[in-house]
């Protein structure tokens, strides 16, 4: 298995539970690799059928997801993501309550990022919730249900981010060994920005698009549609960038549980 590099000649035995954990890492890419697709080719798939649909408008995320056979799709494909997306939260809570026990070892106080640590699994579990909503009632079989898991889903995974970066700044200030590249601390603050940035950008055009004047009506759509993509893929980008680190740190434990 690539990550685990143990020689063939080797008798020892490894622990299988870490193991396992360090395959189940692979959830955290899965959900940009299935998320994103999905939600770009279920927009081409409603555009197939439904072209009429982007004369002088450009449908919404939920818009493109809310007819056969584009809403079937959507739903399908969603629930792989759901999972990784619950797998990926616990996979960091887990690592991170494990680096948060070493760092107490060294006298420093944790409670502070064990609140956040907790705080950012719990939004980003109700968010896999939430986009289940959103995946199995569309906006014209259960418009209320939808509507609801859409704007749960998008705050519980803001806050889910928030409480995570805000975990990791805090842990690198207090922790020697981050356990994190320099690349990819860099890459989850930059996508955390964004989505901050982005959400705050979406909402103000939500709130403000009806009130265009006609003639740049089209033009403000395109731009509020922009942003709601935007801010998806970041969302779906945000787990993604700690596989290395997550493989990383299951991989070690695997070898170190095996010396026990």
């Amino acid at each position: 298995m690539s990550g685990l590099n143990f020689n063939r000649n080797e008798t020892r035995p490894i622990d299988a539970t870490e193991v396992w954990l360090n395959r189940l890492s692979i959830c955290l890419p899965l959900v940009f690799l299935i998320g994103v697709p999905t939600v770009l080719i279920t927009r081409i798939i409603y555009f197939h059928y439904y072209p009429s649909e982007f004369v002088n408008d450009s449908p919404t995320i939920s818009g493109t997801a809310s007819q056969a056979p584009a809403d079937y799709f959507f739903e399908i494909c969603m629930m792989p993501v759901v999972a990784c997306i619950f797998i990926a939260w616990t996979l960091n809570l887990l690592r991170n309550t494990r680096r948060l026990a070493h760092t107490k070892r060294r006298g420093e106080n944790i409670l502070g990022p064990t609140i956040l640590n907790w705080l950012s699994c719990s939004f980003g579990i109700c968010a896999g919730v939430f986009l289940g909503l959103v995946a199995i009632y569309n906006l014209r079989q259960g418009h209320d249900v939808h509507m609801f898991g859409s704007w749960a889903f998008y705050i519980s995974q803001s806050l889910s981010i928030v409480f995570d970066i805000l975990f990791v700044l805090w842990m690198r200030q207090i922790s020697v060994d981050s356990g994190m590249e320099a690349s990819d601390f860099w890459a989850r603050v930059a996508v955390a920005a964004g989505v901050f940035i982005g959400s705050f950008f979406f909402l103000y055009m939500y709130e403000t698009k009806n009130y265009a004047p006609p003639q740049t009506r089209y033009t403000i759509q395109l731009i509020y549609i922009a942003s709601e993509y935007f801010v998806c893929m970041l969302f779906l980008l945000y787990p993604a960038i700690a596989y290395r680190e997550m493989r990383r740190h299951f991989a070690q434990l695997a070898v170190w549980h095996s010396d026990d």
